[in-house]
Formats: C-alpha cells, structure tokens, sequence
C-alpha cells in the first residue's frame, strides 16, 4: 500500500526548528566572519541556506501509466468466492498516475496547518534536490470500466492540489518572515561580540561640533551567498552616521551660497572651491592638540583621518565629462580604507549649458562604475547617494554622496 501523504511531523514544530537552525547559523559565525561581511551578506547567505522551497505541482504534465496485474479478489463480496480464507487472483487493470511536482521533497512528511483525516496516499520519488514526481497507483479487475479509474484520477488531483496549496501558503509565510528574523539575530550578534570584546566596535572618530552653530535640520535616513573570507580583526574608525548627515547638510549650504551668487565663485579653481568648504566646516568642528580634523589631503581632498587613515574624505571637481566624475569616484573608493566609510563628492560645472540634462545623466553614470552596489536615498532632489565596494576588498562598502553644482553663466543664480 502506498503511504500517507502530507502525515507525520508537524509543521509549525518544523518551520520553528528551521528557525532555530537560523539562530544557530547567525550564533556560530566567528567574530572574523563578521568582520568580514556586510549585515546584508550574512542574512542573504543564511538565507539561501535555510529558507524552504514550497511545494508546487505541475498538473498541466500529469501523466498516467498501465500496466496489467494481478489482484486479489477473495473479499469482493459482489463475486462467488468459495473460500475467503485464502487469496483469490484474478487479473486487473492497474493505472499508475505521475504527478511532477517542484520543492522540497520532505514537505510531503509534513502535515501543514489545515488537513483532513483521510490525505491522499502515495509515493515521493525525488528526482532532484528540488523536485521529483508523486506516484499514486490504482488496482481494478478488467471487468470494470474507466468510470472508476477518471473519478479517483480527478479526487486525486484536486486532493493533492489542495494539500499543496496549504503547505505552500505556510512555507511562503515562513520565508516571508526569515530574513527579518535573521536581521534580529545579526544585530544581537554583533551587539553579543562586541560586548565580549570579541568583534572590535567600530570606534567613532569623535567630531566636536563648536557649541554656538545650530543644529541643522533633521534629515530622514535609510536605515548578497557566500559570505566573503573570513578577516583578521583590525582597529577601524568612522565617522557617526549623524556626524555624516551633519557634514553633507554643511556642504550644501555651502554650496547653494555657489549657486547663488556663481560669478563669484566661477573664477575659482578646485582648490581654491575646496579651500572655501574646508573653512566652512572647520567653523562647525572643534579641533585638537593634531590641529584641525577637517584637513587638506592631495590637491582636492577634504580629509578626516584617524591614526594615519581615512575615515572620511570630501572630493572636489570642476565638471570635465564621465570620464572625470569616474575617476574621482575611483579616487575617493580607493582612498578610504576603513570598512563602512564615507565620501562626499562635488562636482561644479563652469561650462555646460543645460544643466537639468546633465543631472538627468547622473544615476547612470553612478552606477556604471565597476565597483557600484546599490542607489541610496539622498533625501535631496539634485543629489545623489549610492554605496560601493572597496578596491581589493569587497567586504568594505563605502558610502560616496555626490552634489552636482552649477556656478555656469547660465545658472539660475545670476550672469557673468
């Protein structure tokens, strides 16, 4: 006799195993691959692990198979049998019906949330990790007609089918739910490693803002399977995510002053433009015994270091063509070299007439570079965000956000 269908282990005590299972996975991971990776690289390659593929069939490739038997009839109580105590052969139709179906097979061990006392029985032959055929069989002497055999295909089916769509609706439900319950178990990760001196914090390079400047405006915020090598633990530095806001909210007042009055400015070089913004936000900061943080770096850069590195670094750039902006994104992502920096870029155009064109152009150019991971939201119309990877090191993601500025003669703000 085949065996019972969607019987056995219960699901809820399933999808609750696979979730400590994911617990675990996120527990064990050692403070080297932690440091290693981005917390969307750890969820993403647990994930692939660990989430459940649902049960699907494929009933338009249902196909059935005959083959001729033998049955015993001994207890058939519409037929003469003179002895029941014995069996009595005689030969049968047998249909075999072959359902293909796509997922995991052991979901058919599985009792989903809703069911019935009588499930359909059958055999699972798996015929891939993610997939295979259920094979039902049915018995009849050669005296019957197809009547029989049509309604039990079609009770079989639509049962099944049933059955699927149950499990199938509390699979999805799980998956749905897997990634935020790893999130949680990364953060309490990292949070556990740290306290334990394990993981070293990432330590802020502390910015102290002078006490007479107001406080900008609130900005909103926007809070892949293997995951990268494991790194040797290393002492890092950033800037606080809202030491960064602060900073952009600096250059862009900075820079609108550009816009506004552009005759004046348009003579600069980009020097003498990064001279401007430097001085602008060493008002705002506070230095120390090392001097100002906000410093000169090359010919460009606004730079602030901690023990001989970047954990910041503003570019400046007179707008030359693609060609110009790429590089300076190259220079800044290879520039920092502490794993979750940031970058500002800004880019003056002097010359180029149509200036909505040209801001039109730049989501585009952002992500054609090479070592592009994904748009961010700049919270500002006219500017632009996105988060990269590191040269020679993929698990660092820098975060550049990019002005674009227009001191031309034909900007808004005034003539030559």
């Amino acid at each position: 006799m085949d065996d019972l269908l969607f019987y056995g282990a219960d699901m809820h005590a399933k999808l609750e195993n696979q979730r400590g299972k994911a617990r675990a996975a996120v527990e064990a991971l050692t403070p080297a691959q932690m440091n290693a990776a981005a917390d969307d690289e750890i969820i993403a390659s647990v994930v692939s692990r660990l989430r459940i593929a649902p049960l699907a069939i494929c009933a338009d490739k249902v196909e059935a198979g005959h083959d001729e038997a033998q049955l015993d009839d001994s207890q058939h109580r519409d037929r003469a049998v003179f002895d029941r105590s014995r069996p009595c052969m005689i030969k049968a139709n047998q249909i075999t019906l072959r359902i293909p179906f796509t997922g995991d097979p052991d979901l058919f061990k599985v009792q989903p949330s809703t069911y019935t006392p009588n499930p359909p029985r059958g055999r699972v032959k798996a015929t891939g990790e993610l997939g295979g055929l259920i094979l039902l069989t049915m018995t009849r002497p050669l005296d019957e007609g197809v009547e029989a055999f049509n309604r039990w295909i079609q009770d079989q089916v639509k049962s099944i089918e049933g059955y699927v769509a149950t499990s199938r609706a509390d699979v999805e439900r799980f998956n749905a739910d897997l990634v935020g319950q790893v999130r949680d178990a990364v953060t309490r990760r990292r949070a556990q490693l740290q306290q334990q001196g394990q993981l070293l914090a990432k330590l802020v390079v502390p910015l102290r803002r002078t006490s007479d400047v107001p406080a900008p405006i609130p900005m909103p915020k926007r809070v892949l399977k293997p995951l990268p090598s494991p790194r040797a633990v290393e002492q890092e530095y950033t800037i606080s995510a809202d030491d960064f806001e602060y900073v952009l909210n600096l250059v862009r007042q900075q820079t609108r002053s550009f816009e506004q009055t552009p005759s004046a400015f348009r003579k600069l070089d980009e020097e003498e433009l990064r001279d401007v913004i430097l001085a602008s936000l060493n008002t705002h900061f506070a230095g120390d015994a090392a001097g100002e943080r906000f410093r000169r770096k090359g010919k460009t850069d606004i730079c602030v270091e901690f023990s001989n590195r970047a954990a910041f670094v503003g570019e400046c750039k007179v707008w030359g063509g693609a060609k110009v902006a790429t590089e300076a994104l190259d220079q800044l992502i290879g520039y920092l070299t502490w794993r979750d920096c940031h970058a500002a870029l800004v880019l003056f155009n002097k010359t180029v007439k149509g200036f909505k064109t040209l801001q039109d152009s730049m989501p585009a150019l952002v992500a054609a570079h090479p070592r592009f991971v994904k748009h961010l939201d700049s919270g500002h119309a006219g500017e632009w965000r996105a988060q990269f990877r590191a040269k020679g090191d993929d698990a660092r993601l820098i975060t550049v956000h990019v002005y674009l500025v227009d001191v031309s003669p034909d900007s808004a703000g005034g003539t030559a």
